[in-house]
């Protein structure tokens, strides 16, 4: 039986934090690790080293298993480090068949550190040197990483070879950050690396005359019924009725703990009838694009489009502006990675969908006043956290209960995802 979706716990009323996850994919393109990054909702506009400090402390304390929960135990999880909490062994709070510890390059690579870091690999934890360019100083380090983050951006070809190259005498695994476009990508798996992180794995590339599947046309009927103003809710049983596995999972829904129900659901109808219109169209609008593909890069960004979704619904309600309607929010999230759904250009996709015209425009990334709540959640999700707060600020949105909807986020869409193949 699928687990009921958590609302955040109770803890984070008084310590509510932000949670970013960015994925790290292996060579075969599936999902090895993620990258964790924290921070503490507050007042706060830059990070000094006292506040990397807190913000890592409360990873270990609060903040962990939030991110993880619902996720394969399999995978690791890439959580940065500053110097003072390397040096006091905080490491040790972490599970270290999950923990990949994190060399932030901002640490004054000296023998203390050097030392502080053999012994926390003595204990069987995985290092992993961030955001390497080839500068000197971090040899020591480098003997005794795991893994050594090469910052790609921007590096020319012949850089890169030679950064590698250097790398190579030290046996580490290399992963590619910033990786941003297929050549790169092609080029550092030429040069050995056999992880990567970056926008690469978000932004298909057009393929040319390509052709969208029979499956996915019908979903996309359905798609573009649901997102107008209007849509049938009889039509609406008769299409779920027929699928066993879609009836299934809407009775878990609600039979679910989520809505403390007296009785137990016995019937599609009932269900629809308790849920209501717009609920209904919310959740199966999820199930459809948690139902596109099973593979690694789509299921990864299926999971962030309903947090996404989620997540922007309820700011919306926090916000209480016409302009910007919860539901419109719900679905700008939920079709913001549509092209990597279906591995086609979003301009397309988008000629058969009939959304409002600015809710288009930033699915796009044209100007529109909706781009700026997509931006919202891109800069959770990179950790730019100072674009974030500035975004609540200007808006009067309280950070705490924003942090609070962020989390709650995580699990719904954590339980829509559980439940995906369920008949």
């Amino acid at each position: 039986m699928s687990e009921s979706p958590q609302p955040a716990d109770e803890s984070y009323a008084s310590k509510a934090i932000f949670v970013a996850r960015q994925p790290i994919f292996d060579i075969q393109e599936k999902v090895w690790a993620y990258e964790l990054l924290f921070r503490k909702s507050g007042q706060s506009k830059t990070a000094d080293v006292a506040e990397d400090d807190l913000a890592t402390a409360s990873v270990i304390a609060d903040g962990f298993s939030l991110a993880f929960s619902g996720m394969d135990k399999s995978r690791k999880a890439f959580i940065n480090f500053p110097q003072r909490l390397l040096l006091d062994e905080t490491v040790f709070a972490l599970p270290r068949e999950i923990c990949v510890v994190e060399v932030l390059e901002t640490i004054t690579p000296s023998l203390e550190m050097v030392a502080a870091l053999a012994n926390i690999k003595s204990h069987g934890y995985t290092l992993a040197l961030d955001d390497y360019v080839g500068q000197p100083g971090y040899e020591d380090i480098i003997r005794l990483a795991d893994i050594v983050k090469v910052d790609v951006l921007g590096m020319e070809p012949q850089r890169l070879r030679e950064v590698c190259a250097d790398l190579r005498k030290y046996g580490c695994r290399l992963l590619a950050e910033k990786v941003e476009d297929r050549a790169t990508y092609e080029l550092t798996k030429i040069l050995g690396f056999t992880l990567f992180q970056g926008f690469y794995f978000s932004r298909p590339e057009t393929v040319t005359g390509s052709k969208v599947p029979t499956p996915v046309i019908a979903k996309m009927r359905l798609l573009r019924a649901l997102s107008g103003d209007d849509f049938d809710v009889r039509e609406m049983t008769k299409i779920i009725s027929s699928d066993p596995s879609v009836s299934y999972r809407l009775l878990n829904f609600i039979n679910s703990a989520a809505f403390s129900l007296r009785d137990k659901i016995q019937s599609i109808g009932q269900a629809l009838t308790l849920l209501g219109k717009q609920q209904i169209k919310q959740w199966f609008l999820a199930v459809i694009i948690s139902d596109f593909d099973s593979s690694a890069k789509v299921q990864e960004a299926a999971y962030t489009s309903l947090q996404r979704a989620r997540y922007l619904e309820s700011m919306g309600k926090l916000h209480k502006s016409p302009a910007f309607r919860a539901e419109t929010l719900f679905l700008l999230g939920l079709f913001s990675k549509l092209d990597v759904l279906l591995a086609q250009p979003m301009d397309k996709l988008l000629q058969n969908i009939p959304l409002d015209k600015q809710v288009e425009d930033a699915l796009l990334s044209k100007p529109s006043p909706y781009w700026s709540w997509l931006s919202l959640v891109e800069d959770i999700e990179i950790g730019n956290w100072e674009d974030v707060f500035q975004f609540l600020e200007t808006r009067q949105l309280d950070q705490q209960e924003s942090a609070r909807s962020y989390a709650e986020a995580i699990g719904w869409a954590q339980t829509l995802l559980r439940m995906k193949g369920v008949s």
